[in-house]
C-alpha cells in the first residue's frame, strides 16, 4: 500500500514546489492585485439531483473500463534522481492520512477533484492582474524564464543591418559619368566653394541668405566686450617696434614724417563723381519689386539694405561652425543650409532638383566641428537633399591630398577661425588640433580702424552694411603687404559703390597701415576678443550647471593664442616626445585658406614661428612654409584635395547611402569615414 501511494505524495510535492517558485518569481504581481480588491462572487447555482445523476450517467457511459482502471489507479510519476524537499508554506495542504483501503482512495481522489473543478471557476471570475499604471491586463505569464526573445542588434561592434554593403556599386560614383555626378562641397564662414569632381576648379559662391520677414530679427547681446586699452596700447607699440626692426634688417630707411603727410593729404577728401556709363564694375542690385522670399550668393549681397527694407542678411555658418548665435534653432540653420547649397547646385552647376538623386556628395567639414552637428548635416544631405550617397572629411586631412604630401602641419586660415591640425601619413593627430578665433576679418576689421585713424576720405565707412564691407574686404586685399621694400608713403585710388547713388571716386595715402594689419594674427592684443556663442542646448542653463560637462576637448577654441604660439604648441603635442617628429613638423607647414594670402607672409611667419620660446627650446635651427604647388591657389587646396580623395580606390568603402543612414545613423561615421 505504501508504494501506491508515496508516487503521489511526490506529486503533490512537486506541484507545490513548481506553485511556491512561481509565487516568488512573480510577487510584483501579487502587490497589483493587492492594490485593487476581489469583487464578492455570487455563489454558483446549487445542481439538482436529477442533474448530477445525468452528469455521472454520461461519463460512465463514455468511459472505457481501462480508462476507470487508469483512473482509480494513479499514475506513477518518474522517480527522480535527488528528492525534491518541499518548501514549509502555509498555503500548502496538510498531508492527508493513508487510506485503509483502495475504496477510500477513490473516494478522496474525487472529492479533490470536484473542488479543483470549483477553484477553477472561481479563479475564472477573479479579476485578472493589472500593473499600476497601465489599464491591460496581464494573461497567462510563465514561470520559467523565456529565453532567446531578445535582440542584440547594435550591441557589440559588429552587427549586421539592411542597407548597401561597403564598397557597394549601387551608392558609388557611376564610371561612365567621368565624376561629372559627384558634388564637392567645401563650406566657410563667408564663402562657399562648391563644384563638380570632374572640374579643374570650384566656384566660389557667397555663403550667406537674405530672408524676408514682416518684422526685425531680434537683437543678439553683443558678444565684444571692451578693449583692454592697455593691452591694446603695449600690443600696437610691439607692433610698431617689429615693424622698425624689419625695415632695419632690410636695410631699408623708415620716412620721419610720414604720419603727418597722410593725415594731411586724407583731411582733404578729394573725391570725383563717376557716371554709370563709364564704371565698368557697376553693380547691379537686386530688385525688390518680386517680393521673393529670399535671396542667396550675390543677389543677397546685392540687396539694396535700407532703414525700411524687409529683407535680413544671415550667415548659416559661422566661426567654423553652424550659426548659434544668429539662429534660434538647429533646424532654421540647417533649413537655409539647404536651400543655399540647392540653389548653388541649380543654378551654377546646371543640375536639376530631380536629378540630385542620382548624383554623390562630398561634404568637407572642419576639423572640431561638432559631431552632433555633422550627423544633422548629413542627414539634410541624404533625406532632404536626396543625394545617392555621401562621403565626410576634414579640412586638413583634404588639404594633404591637395598639397601632395602625406605628414604636414595645416595651417588654415579662414575668414573668422584659423585651426591647425597635424596630420602623420594621411591621418589627423586628435591631440595635436587647435582652433583660435582668429581670421581674415580681424585683418580687414584691423585694417580699417588704421585707416580712420588717418582720416580716411570715406568718413562714414560703416562695416555692418555688406556693400562698406565689401569695399574694406577689396582694400585689404589690394593694399595689405608684408613686405618691407613695399612700405612708403603712397597714394591709392579706390571706388564707393551705394545703393541708389552714383559712383563716388576717392584718392588717400597710405603708411604703415597696410604692414601693421597683417601682424594682429601674431599679436591677438590688438583684438577686442569676441566671446563663444552659445550653444543652443546650454543658453538658458546658468553658467555652474554647464561648467564641468564643457570641459570635454583639451584645446577649446576661442583660445586667445598668437598663430605663432599656437603652430609651435601644436607641433610639441602631435610630436609626441619624438625628435624626428619635431624637426619634420616644423620643416613642413603648409598655409591653406584666404586669410593668409597677404604678401610675403609665410616669411614673416617663418621668423616668428622659429623665434618661440617652444621652438627654442627643443633646438629647432629650421623653419620652413611650403609653398602651394604650382598654378594652385591656397584657397581653393582643400577642395582640390577633396577630389583627389574621391577618386581613389579607398573611397570606395566610404560613401555612406541613406539605407544604412536610417538604419544606424551615426555609427555608419565611425564605420565609413576612415580617415576621420
Amino acid at each position: 500500500m505504501a508504494d501506491n501511494h508515496t508516487p503521489y505524495h511526490q506529486q503533490q510535492n512537486a506541484n507545490a514546489f513548481l506553485k511556491n517558485l512561481s509565487q516568488k518569481k512573480y510577487a510584483w504581481m501579487e502587490e497589483a492585485i493587492a492594490s485593487t480588491p476581489p469583487a464578492s462572487l455570487p455563489p454558483p447555482p446549487p445542481s439538482s439531483s436529477t442533474d448530477t445523476h445525468k452528469r455521472q450517467k454520461k461519463q460512465k457511459i463514455s468511459e472505457s473500463p481501462s480508462e476507470q482502471a487508469r483512473k482509480i489507479t494513479p499514475i506513477r510519476p518518474k522517480k527522480p534522481t535527488t528528492p525534491v524537499k518541499p518548501t514549509p508554506s502555509s498555503d500548502d495542504p496538510a498531508d492527508p492520512p493513508k487510506p485503509s483501503s483502495p475504496q477510500l482512495t477513490v473516494k478522496k481522489e474525487e472529492e479533490e477533484e470536484e473542488q479543483s473543478e470549483q477553484d477553477e471557476t472561481q479563479r475564472r471570475h477573479l479579476p485578472q492582474p493589472r500593473f499600476k499604471y497601465t489599464t491591460f491586463p496581464v494573461k497567462g505569464y510563465n514561470i520559467l524564464p523565456t529565453r532567446n526573445i531578445t535582440s542584440t542588434f547594435a550591441r557589440n561592434d559588429t552587427s549586421y543591418f539592411t542597407g548597401q554593403k561597403a564598397g557597394s556599386k549601387d551608392i558609388a560614383p557611376d564610371p561612365e559619368e567621368e565624376w561629372r555626378d559627384t558634388v564637392v562641397i567645401h563650406p566657410g564662414s563667408r564663402n562657399l566653394r562648391i563644384g563638380l569632381a570632374s572640374e579643374a576648379f570650384p566656384i566660389s559662391v557667397p555663403h550667406v541668405i537674405a530672408r524676408r520677414q514682416n518684422q526685425p530679427p531680434a537683437q543678439q547681446d553683443s558678444l565684444t566686450p571692451p578693449a583692454d586699452q592697455e593691452k591694446r596700447e603695449a600690443a600696437l607699440r610691439d607692433i610698431r617696434n617689429e615693424l622698425k626692426w624689419r625695415m632695419k634688417n632690410a636695410k631699408r630707411r623708415v620716412v620721419p614724417n610720414a604720419e603727418s603727410q597722410v593725415i594731411g593729404f586724407n583731411a582733404t577728401g578729394y573725391k570725383e563723381t563717376v557716371l554709370d556709363h563709364n564704371d565698368p564694375y557697376k553693380v547691379e542690385w537686386t530688385d525688390l519689386s518680386s517680393r521673393t522670399d529670399y535671396f542667396v550668393g550675390e543677389k543677397a549681397l546685392n540687396v539694396p539694405m535700407a532703414k525700411d527694407t524687409p529683407y535680413y542678411i544671415r550667415y548659416p555658418w559661422k566661426y567654423g561652425t553652424l550659426n548659434n548665435q544668429d539662429y534660434s534653432s538647429m533646424q532654421a540653420v540647417l533649413n537655409d543650409l539647404e536651400i543655399i547649397w540647392t540653389e548653388s547646385i541649380v543654378d551654377l552647376l546646371e543640375i536639376d532638383k530631380a536629378a540630385m538623386k542620382h548624383c554623390c556628395a562630398v561634404l568637407v567639414v572642419p576639423d572640431m566641428l561638432d559631431h552632433h552637428y555633422v550627423c544633422a548635416i548629413v542627414n539634410m544631405m541624404l533625406r532632404f537633399m536626396e543625394f545617392k550617397s555621401v562621403i565626410v572629411q576634414q579640412e586638413s586631412t583634404c588639404a594633404t591630398y591637395g598639397a601632395g604630401v602625406s605628414s604636414a602641419v595645416v595651417v588654415d586660415i579662414g575668414a573668422q577661425t584659423t585651426s591647425i591640425t597635424c596630420i602623420e601619413d594621411g591621418v589627423c593627430q586628435t591631440d595635436s588640433r587647435m582652433s583660435i578665433q582668429l581670421g581674415g576679418d580681424d585683418i580687414t576689421k584691423t585694417f580699417t580702424d588704421f585707416l580712420m585713424a588717418n582720416k580716411f576720405p570715406y568718413s562714414d565707412l560703416n562695416l555692418h552694411a555688406t556693400y562698406d564691407w565689401r569695399l574694406a574686404e577689396t582694400l585689404k586685399e589690394k593694399w595689405c603687404t608684408l613686405n618691407e621694400a613695399d612700405i612708403s608713403v603712397q597714394v591709392y585710388d579706390f571706388f564707393k559703390r551705394t545703393p541708389f547713388h552714383p559712383t563716388l571716386k576717392y584718392q588717400c595715402k597710405v603708411y604703415d597701415e597696410v604692414f601693421l594689419a597683417p601682424l594682429c594674427l601674431v599679436y591677438p592684443d590688438i583684438l577686442q576678443k569676441n566671446q563663444p556663442p552659445p550653444q543652443w542646448t546650454t543658453q538658458y542653463v546658468t553658467d555652474d550647471v554647464v561648467e564641468d560637462t564643457n570641459l570635454v576637448k583639451p584645446n577649446q577654441a576661442f583660445d586667445s593664442y598668437p598663430l605663432d604660439v599656437a603652430i609651435a604648441q601644436s607641433i610639441t603635442t602631435g610630436a609626441n616626445g619624438s625628435e624626428e617628429k619635431l624637426k619634420r613638423y616644423f620643416t613642413s607647414i603648409i598655409l591653406v585658406g584666404g586669410g593668409g594670402k597677404v604678401a610675403n607672409f609665410s616669411k614673416v611667419l617663418e621668423d616668428r614661428v622659429i623665434s618661440t620660446v617652444i621652438a627654442q627650446a627643443a633646438n629647432v635651427d629650421r623653419v620652413e612654409v611650403v609653398p602651394a604647388p604650382r598654378e594652385l591657389d591656397p584657397e581653393v587646396l582643400v577642395w582640390k584635395g577633396a577630389t583627389v580623395m574621391a577618386k581613389l580606390d579607398s573611397a570606395k568603402d566610404m560613401w555612406i547611402g541613406p539605407k544604412e543612414w536610417e538604419e544606424v545613423g551615426a555609427r555608419c561615421l565611425r564605420e565609413r569615414a576612415l580617415l576621420m
